[in-house]
């Protein structure tokens, strides 16, 4: 993936928290960063969608919920319906259009953590 360069200046204090959370997670400031900025981008671009660590890495999921946006793909892929995808969870509609959205716009980060916590091999696809 290509990647571009973004730079900003923070307060001294949060510059030393970021040092510090880095060395915790050990990787570089820049890498965390760099997570941070694409992450913050992302829950600002798609309302409804946060990310936490799982066995593939970092992973998208509906904030408030523990449920992953890959596995509302998958019962939406079962159900063919977004009504009864939101009956399956109980929740309004609008959290399962949040969830596709994001699916759609990055099926194969959903497709390769769907696979990585099921066991699957994306080869099938």
């Amino acid at each position: 993936m290509s990647s571009g360069y973004v730079s900003g200046r923070v307060p001294t204090r949060y510059e030393r928290l970021v040092t510090k959370q880095a060395r915790a997670a050990r990787t570089s400031k820049s890498d965390l960063v760099a997570r941070y900025v694409i992450e913050k981008s992302l829950e600002t671009e798609f309302p409804g969608i946060s990310f936490r660590d799982s066995l593939a890495g970092r992973e998208a999921y509906l904030t408030g919920h523990r449920v992953s946006v890959w596995e509302v793909l998958a019962v939406h892929e079962e159900t063919k319906s977004v009504e009864k995808t939101a009956s399956h969870f109980r929740w309004p509609r609008v959290l399962v259009k949040r969830a596709l959205a994001y699916a759609k716009a990055f099926p194969e980060e959903i497709h390769t953590a769907r696979d990585e916590e099921t066991g699957t091999a994306s080869a099938a696809r």
